[in-house]
């Protein structure tokens, strides 16, 4: 009876506290899975657009009776810039499914793109990331296929300055870390 009065406890916590801690578990932490292989596909588009949009993390955490997912708005508010927000979609029960409730978004920065490349079944944006908190980083946007953001962090000048050099930092990225579409 200990255990279910604790979690009754944490389902007490502000919406802000918890998107907070589900947003850190989130980030900090990958699923199984394979990943796609980074050249197979179609050539996707180096256009900023193909990024805007919402975007739900593939991986799910579980705690107790409630599930969550990672949410990512990305909108576009100059020729080479994007607003970057992100909430979470909490579900009912332990496997995001079914229907949920969005807590957020809420906007974490904006990301400038300098450049971007593209090769068969991937695209990179480089740029930098500046949080609200004004903290700046490099940062680098990738599309697999059009259809599978992810996101990798990146000094300033950049580290991985190449689509190869991208590619094999992608390889070490779990698939459950990276973004799918938002369906309706």
């Amino acid at each position: 009876m200990l255990i279910y009065s604790a979690l009754l406890g944490r389902a007490r916590l502000p919406a802000g506290a918890m998107l907070v801690f589900v947003g850190l578990v989130l980030s900090a932490c990958g699923g199984g899975g394979g990943d796609d292989p980074p050249n197979g596909g179609n050539t996707p588009t180096p256009a900023l657009t193909a990024m805007a949009g919402d975007w739900v993390q593939k991986g799910c955490v579980k705690a107790g009776n409630q599930s969550f997912k990672k949410f990512l708005r990305a909108r576009i508010t100059d020729q080479n810039t994007m607003d970057h927000d992100e909430g979470v979609l909490s579900f009912v029960g332990g496997d995001c499914a079914g229907a949920s409730v969005l807590v957020g978004p809420t906007k974490l920065g904006t990301v400038t793109f300098s450049r971007a490349e593209a090769a068969q079944g991937l695209a990179a944006h480089w740029g930098v990331f500046l949080a609200v908190t004004g903290t700046r980083s490099g940062a680098i946007w990738t599309l697999r296929s059009g259809s599978q953001l992810c996101l990798l962090g990146d000094e300033i000048p950049s580290i991985q300055p190449s689509l190869s050099a991208v590619t094999r930092s992608l390889a070490t990225v779990p698939a459950d870390n990276c973004f799918a579409r938002k369906t309706p």
